[in-house]
């Protein structure tokens, strides 16, 4: 179902409530004119009574005997032409017997008067009611007529219908409603003016879509490992995120409460934008980005995004694999340039006997076996990292195995072998630093290619892990050895993950772990034997 637009629903909820409002008015404004026009024209006949009750000729057809009840008489022509000017209805004369004198229709004249209600005028009360009569329901004001000595001789009622007063009511509801048209086509412009100057305040946007906006920011507040703050053009901060708690102390809190104006003197110093700034701040040293908040009127505050220098050279270094060709290499270094320095010193002996056994040694014992234990891997980037780790295994007196249970093609991808070495050299290193101390430190790699997957093995006889630890070990900065520790299993299980493969870990406190890896391998060359694929 398609969303009303916000100025939409603006225009409709307001317009809606000034037409609910101004008919409410209306109806009550209706009942009260009503209500008034009423009590005016009951006053009126009622006065009219009064004053008709006390004419002489009235008097006089009541008092004489026998009472003449003749549509045609002087008194009913009088009274009717009467009647006619002053507005009203009827004018009805009675007698003690209930039997009318006068009356608008002369066929009514000398019958008995209908309502019911003229019973307290002919005791000699004056009065207005309302009731229902030969012409429908009325207004009706009673007076009664007495004789010389006082005695009630009959009674005069003046009525108009309600049919009437409506009519009247008509005539003045045209000004009312008038009035209330204007009010709502103002109502509604006003309606339609808030409503564009709320879409205007809103950019644009409808609820929805802020509220949408609202939520997807939050996450990505929490999930980024960079701080984020903002302040307002009032100085006021507006947005902490927890990794910017976590950089600026302790004491930070999410609402911006327990950061030191110093620290936010130094990070919005000014209304400019600032990129890559290096800040030292409670003794970390941070990576800082400032962007102003351009409102219509100008600056209206500040962005600053902070980031940990150490962590980001660190995680650099880690994802591109560097420190760990470094390390390999400089280990295969420091080991050539050994053996360089005993070459030169026998030839500088003039040995050229112990030479050429030391030569043929390095050969039997090193380069031939070395040669030969990845004469399997095709690729001379992984080849020369799988023997630059041995060198830095026998430099660290660790017995380093490499098991190739089949040739290990190059991949179609350069990509995947940089993946390759970062999670090789990562659990290779691992394997290393658990089994520093051991009596006899042992590491296995074994490596293999079946059926599209390649899957390599590392274990170690180091001292193993506890189940906690084991739940752990994949969790970023999660580590036994220390603060900033915790990257390398992690990085693995990244790096495995986006090659679509999958990583297990098995673990014996006091025997040794064992790590287990498979990932797709497409390979970049296709053996062909007596023309078949």
């Amino acid at each position: 179902m398609k969303r009303l637009r916000l100025s939409a629903q603006i225009f409709i909820l307001v317009a809606s409530m000034i037409v609910l409002t101004l008919g409410v008015a209306l109806l009550l404004f209706n009942y009260q004119l009503r209500a008034n026009l009423e009590d005016t024209q009951g006053e009126r006949v009622m006065g009219l009574a009064t004053v008709l009750a006390d004419r002489s000729d009235i008097k006089a057809a009541l008092s004489a005997r026998p009472i003449v009840h003749d549509p045609d008489s002087a008194l009913r022509q009088q009274i009717e032409r009467l009647r006619e000017r002053l507005g009203v209805d009827f004018i009805t004369v009675m007698d003690l017997d209930h039997l009318r004198l006068t009356h608008p229709d002369p066929d009514e004249v000398g019958r008995h008067f209908r309502g019911g209600d003229e019973d307290p005028a002919l005791a000699g009360e004056s009065y207005v009611s309302r009731s229902e009569g030969t012409l429908g329901v009325s207004i009706r004001g009673f007076s009664p007529v007495f004789d010389a000595g006082g005695t009630v001789i009959g009674a005069v009622s003046t009525g108009v219908t309600l049919s009437r007063v409506g009519l009247l009511l008509a005539e003045r509801r045209q000004g009312l409603l008038l009035g209330i048209s204007l009010l709502m086509l103002i109502g509604a412009s006003g309606a339609w003016c808030l409503a564009r100057y709320i879409k205007r305040i809103l950019l644009g946007f409808e609820p929805h879509q802020i509220s949408q906006w609202v939520r997807e920011r939050q996450a990505m507040l929490s999930s980024l490992h960079e701080g984020v703050l903002a302040i307002n053009g009032e100085g006021e901060i507006t947005l902490v995120n927890p990794a910017a708690c976590q950089l600026l102390g302790s004491s930070a809190a999410e609402d911006g409460s327990g950061i030191p104006a110093a620290t936010l003197k130094e990070l919005f110093d000014s209304g400019v934008s600032s990129l890559d700034r290096r800040l030292t701040l409670n003794g970390r040293a941070l990576i800082v980005n400032r962007v102003p908040i351009r409102g219509e009127r100008g600056a209206d505050g500040s962005v600053v995004t902070l980031r940990d220098r150490s962590e980001v050279n660190r995680l650099a270094e880690e994802l591109t694999g560097v420190s760990r060709y470094a390390q390999a290499l400089r280990a295969s270094t420091h080991e050539f340039k050994n053996r360089l320095h005993v070459i030169l010193g026998l030839v500088q002996l003039r040995d050229l006997g112990r030479l050429e056994r030391y030569l043929r040694e390095l050969d039997d014992t090193l380069i031939a076996p070395a040669a030969a234990r990845i004469a399997g891997v095709r690729d001379p980037v992984l080849a020369g990292f799988l023997l630059a780790k041995g060198s830095e295994a026998r430099e660290r007196r660790v017995a380093f195995e490499i098991d190739l249970e089949s040739e290990i093609p190059a991949p179609d991808e350069s990509e995947t072998i940089h993946l390759l070495v970062s999670i090789i050299g990562n659990l290779v290193e691992n394997a290393f630093e658990a089994v520093a101390g051991r009596e006899a430190p042992q590491v296995s790699l074994t490596l293999g290619v079946d059926a599209g997957a390649l899957s390599l093995h590392v274990s170690d006889n180091g001292k193993g892990m506890a189940e906690d630890q084991q739940r752990l070990a994949m969790e970023q900065g999660v580590s036994s050895k220390g603060e900033g520790r915790g990257y390398g299993l992690a990085m693995v299980k990244t790096h495995v993950e986006s090659l679509g493969g999958s990583l297990a870990l098995y673990s014996t406190l006091g025997r040794g772990t064992l790590i287990e890896v498979t990932v797709p391998y497409a390979m970049a060359v296709t053996r062909v034997t007596d023309g078949v694929t």
